[in-house]
C-alpha cells in the first residue's frame, strides 16, 4: 500500500493512472506493475507498507530484477 503523506503523486497500477493527494492511498496487489512520481510543486512524502518479506524491483522496460531484499528468519 502506498499512502501520500504530503504533496501530490501521479501513481499507476498497470495501465491505470491517477493523481493521489495527501491522505489518499493506492493498494497494489502482488505481481502488478506499479509506480509513482512527484506531480506536485512541493516535496513528495510517501509511506509504503510492504506485506512481503521479499522486495523485488524491475525498472519499467527492464528484463531482470535489480534488487532483492529478504528479511532474515527470526530465531
Amino acid at each position: 500500500m502506498l499512502t501520500v503523506l504530503a504533496g501530490e503523486a501521479e501513481m499507476w497500477l498497470d495501465e491505470l493512472r491517477a493523481i493521489v493527494s495527501a491522505g489518499q492511498s493506492l493498494i497494489v496487489p502482488a505481481g502488478r506493475s506499479h509506480g509513482f512520481r512527484n506531480s506536485g510543486t512541493v516535496t513528495l512524502h510517501i509511506h509504503a507498507v510492504l506485506a512481503s518479506a521479499v522486495f523485488e524491483q524491475m525498472p519499467e522496460g527492464g528484463t531482470e530484477m535489480v534488487r532483492r531484499w529478504a528479511v532474515p528468519p527470526s530465531s
